[in-house]
């Protein structure tokens, strides 16, 4: 998966992972769904990450920081650009920078409203040779 319009969907409700892939590959996106940690952490570590990396933050006996940290610890041009860590979990004064991520999105979530966060972030956030 190159990283042009490219995202990895890591949740382990398999519903919602699934609906927003639908969701994002509709509007363009090349899209790949883990449902477990260690699927995305394996994809992360074997292959350039994607443009955006969208994971929930509680997976199974895992942490979505664990999936966040190895897609940090890719080399500077294998990184996702993006990284948005979902949670069903509502958490009082904490942000997205708490958890190493881009944004922070309580679920349920929104895929329009979504997508529009991530259209204005990798706009302001592009690289210097775009």
């Amino acid at each position: 998966m190159s990283q042009l319009r490219s995202m990895l969907i890591c949740d382990d409700e398999e519903e919602l992972a699934h609906e927003l892939g639908e969701y994002f590959s509709f509007a363009g996106w090349s899209v790949e769904v883990c449902v477990t940690a260690q699927d995305a952490i394996d994809r992360l570590c074997n292959r350039p990450g994607p443009l955006v990396l969208l994971t929930d933050l509680r997976i199974g006996p895992f942490d979505g920081r664990q999936v966040v940290a190895a897609a940090r610890a890719r080399p500077e041009g294998e990184r996702p650009r993006m990284i948005v860590i979902v949670t069903g979990h509502v958490m009082d004064n904490v942000s997205a920078a708490d958890f190493d991520s881009d944004h922070l999105c309580v679920k349920p979530v929104d895929p329009d409203e979504l997508g529009a966060v991530i259209d204005a972030f990798l706009e302001t956030h592009a690289p210097p040779s775009e």
